[in-house]
């Protein structure tokens, strides 16, 4: 089987998208989009440095990794393929480490630059543009950001960083019209004169203080949700059910304020960067809904997905069901536009992505969170033609971030019939250094479940022992 050079094989399919950011963002308008989408995201850790973009005034909490050059290949590469795979032909940036940050060669911006040019090989020339890939971000093309960057704030965007910040609040969720579970707000009540006090022991007493009054609040109620205002895929939702769980969270909880209310700053006091929001725990199902707000506030539905268990290891996927849509659709409609005709009223024109909860009892529906961003599961429905249409395949899902022992060459040798058949989709992969650890983004179809979890079974007997428990995945996502 011959190889093509950019490193996908010549007999793989390429992947035929439904649609693109382009095409959504240009909404019918003649091109070419003098804009740039940028997905990096922030890192608000100390202990993993500035490798990825610190950020100190929009502060947010995640994932935990190995070291910072691990937490670097997951969110400034896999999670930008992930995000960036249904951008269509409009420019995207990478971001390489800065000159010293790192000893990792993999992480130069050469090196991430072309990792990223064979990660996209994978689509139909019809939907990208190898001119997209700019060495060098025109100062006129403003950038569409999708999680608030403190560098951002001295350059060209669409949406201010205090807007993303504000818009992807758990805080903001809670007070705007929408309908959420019943939530209750804990926001810092230290007074400015001791938060920001020029004594150490005044500011330290006063923040043991604020921590005592919290928790406090946490041993009222279980069963209930607890959110961090600000956190990357889900290591800021914490669920009590019963005194056992309720113990652990008050602990994170713990953790997380002892960590950051100290910083709080006069710059970031107005953002409430370390609320909490509880919520009444709803044993209903969660439906993952993605869309696209027009500039006219109206709302292009772009597939709705749910979680699955897979195979023996019982890994977490997102998932779509490609018969269902339309069914899907006209159900949660109405929500769709009440969401779209509120973030209208903020100035929000792009993707984004809502977990939306049903009473079991009263069928009423809830919005419980919302990413005011492109979603990882929106790539799903992107590929509904290519998949369901020409294929004829039942369902999809995403795995997010897979850690395998074996290489890009490898895994394409070994599952050649399925990359052959579109059964499985690379959407971009990356070394961590020089380890044998590769983290992969992949979609597997099939046309039912057991289809899909036997391919699963075969892919993850070559996952890093470990890899598919802790917050690796988490990272990326």
């Amino acid at each position: 089987m011959s190889s093509m050079p950019n490193g996908q094989h010549s007999s793989f399919p390429p992947v035929k998208l439904y649609t693109t950011l382009h095409d959504l963002y240009l909404d019918g308008k003649q091109g070419p989009l003098e804009e740039t989408l940028c997905v990096i995201k922030p890192n608000s850790d100390t202990k993993y440095g500035e490798v990825v973009p610190f950020n100190n005034k929009y502060t947010i909490h995640s994932a935990q990794v190995g070291s910072a050059d691990d937490l670097a290949h997951l969110q400034m590469e896999i999670n930008c393929y992930l995000l960036m795979f249904y951008a269509g032909p409009m420019q995207v940036v990478f971001i390489g480490v800065a000159e010293g940050q790192s000893d990792d060669d993999t992480l130069k911006k050469d090196t991430i630059h072309a990792n990223a040019q064979r990660s996209f090989s994978v689509i139909d020339n019809t939907y990208t543009d190898s001119d997209a890939f700019v060495k060098q971000h025109p100062q006129s093309s403003p950038l569409h950001f999708a999680f608030a960057l403190d560098f951002a704030q001295s350059l060209p965007y669409i949406h201010s960083p205090d807007k993303i910040y504000k818009l992807n609040s758990k805080r903001w969720l809670a007070e705007c019209p929408l309908r959420s579970a019943n939530d209750t707000i804990i926001d810092c009540a230290i007074p400015p004169q001791k938060l920001f006090s020029s004594s150490q022991t005044e500011r330290s007493a006063a923040i043991d203080a604020e921590i005592a009054r919290v928790k406090q609040i946490l041993l009222d109620r279980p069963p209930y949700v607890l959110k961090l205002t600000q956190s990357l895929s889900s290591v800021g939702t914490l669920i009590v059910r019963d005194e056992k769980e309720r113990e652990e969270v008050i602990r994170k909880a713990e953790e997380y304020l002892k960590e950051y209310l100290p910083r709080i700053t006069k710059e970031n006091d107005y953002l409430f960067p370390t609320s909490l929001i509880l919520s009444d725990f709803i044993p209903g199902e969660t439906m993952a809904l993605n869309f696209f707000v027009k500039g006219s506030g109206e709302v292009v539905f772009l597939g709705a997905c749910h979680q699955l268990s897979t195979g023996e290891s019982g890994r977490q996927a997102t998932a779509i069901t490609f018969q269902e849509q339309e069914k899907l659709e006209k159900k949660y409609r109405d929500v769709l536009d009440h969401i779209g005709e509120v973030l209208h009223g903020e100035g929000y024109r792009g993707p984004c992505g809502a977990d939306v909860m049903e009473d079991p009892e009263s069928g009423r529906l809830f919005v419980i969170d919302l990413n005011v961003r492109s979603a990882l599961s929106l790539v799903l429905y992107t590929l509904k033609d290519h998949l369901n249409g020409e294929r004829e395949f039942e369902m999809a899902l995403v795995y997010e971030c897979v850690m395998l022992k074996i290489d890009r060459d490898e895994v394409e040798k070994k599952f050649a019939k399925e990359f052959e058949s579109a059964r499985l989709i690379l959407m971009g992969s990356t070394r961590l250094g020089s380890k044998e650890q590769w983290a992969y983004g992949m979609i597997l179809a099939g046309n039912d479940q057991d289809d899909i979890d036997k391919l699963s079974d075969r892919i993850l007997e070559f996952e890093i022992e470990g890899g598919q428990h802790g917050d690796v995945a988490d990272a990326a996502a």
